[in-house]
């Protein structure tokens, strides 16, 4: 499997399992694929500081897309640039399976978000996805990126009326961590 199999994986367990059984998934999955000593370095990133981050700005977006009457927030980050990351406003939105993610390129307002240092040095010595390694290593700081934000967007305690989405910079398609009933 490549990258991109991985991460239409991903997306799949996003909605289907809870958070845990996600991270324990993609502990083994990226351990096979690069090592113990590789996945454990990701691991011992602590990412308290950085979630306490995403659940000011998931705040933040969410009463600006609220006040908007976006249909969409957006989080992106930039796995070149350690992590630097925005939180976009999106007045449109469509569903994954309609396979069409301009919307994520034309938001009304902008946050910027919080970077991730250490995320950025690991990956930078590793690269995206040339061998096994770098799959697996890419796969696990995307996977810990994902997952701390669908925690500070479940503390947030969010009302389902806006989609919530997240994804690395030039990511396609991004991630679905909420889709809101009402488009």
């Amino acid at each position: 499997m490549d990258i991109y199999d991985y991460l239409d994986l991903l997306q799949k367990d996003i909605q289907a399992f809870p958070i845990e059984e996600i991270e324990q998934r993609y502990f083994d999955i990226c351990t096979q694929l690069c090592g113990t000593d590789l996945v454990k370095a990701i691991q011992l990133v602590s990412l308290k500081d950085y979630q306490q981050s995403l659940r000011d700005l998931l705040t933040q977006g969410l009463t600006t897309a609220h006040s908007a009457s976006a249909k969409a927030i957006y989080f992106e980050y930039d796995l070149d640039n350690d992590w630097n990351s925005t939180l976009f406003i999106c007045e449109n939105y469509s569903p994954l399976e309609e396979e069409d993610d301009e919307w994520a390129c034309e938001w009304i307002d902008e946050i910027n978000g919080p970077n991730l240092e250490p995320f950025g040095k690991l990956y930078e010595s590793h690269g995206f996805d040339d061998t096994n390694e770098a799959i697996g290593s890419t796969l696990y700081l995307v996977v810990r990126t994902v997952l701390a934000y669908m925690k500070a967007y479940h503390e947030v305690n969010a009302s389902a009326i806006v989609n919530v989405c997240i994804g690395f910079h030039d990511q396609d398609p991004v991630m679905r961590i909420n889709e809101a009933s009402v488009l």
